[in-house]
């Protein structure tokens, strides 16, 4: 919950919880003007198994795009899992696509992708 990009603090960070009533479906972390001051960075964004493949998802991430654009946002950034068909369908379904870059972990390669807003 507290990592970020090397030369960014916690006033760019924002830990989001997305809430059905009392029930906490789904979370993201977002950090903003990363990597330049009109990009939003996704961390991550995850949802409970119970709302999956229902498009609330897609319409929490719709939602989101259309709030960073009226600020002043022009594109999304992310990466997944390579060889994570979920996730890379998930966002390739909401308008992400990859920029050819990648970076490897010591366990797995992380795709980067973006979205124009």
């Amino acid at each position: 919950m507290n990592a970020l990009p090397q030369n960014k603090d916690m006033q760019d960070k924002y830990y989001i919880g997305y809430y059905d009533g009392e029930r906490l479906i789904a979370v993201m972390d977002l950090i903003m003007n990363f990597p330049d001051e009109k990009t939003a960075f996704i961390g991550f964004f995850m949802t409970d198994v119970s709302i999956q493949n229902t498009g609330i998802g897609s319409g929490i991430i719709e939602d989101l795009c259309v709030c960073l654009a009226k600020i002043g946002i022009s594109k999304v950034r992310l990466g997944w899992v390579k060889d994570n068909p979920q996730a890379e369908h998930f966002w390739h379904k909401n308008k992400f696509v990859e920029v050819g870059d990648f970076y490897d972990t010591d366990k797995y390669t992380v795709i980067v992708a973006q979205r124009y807003l």
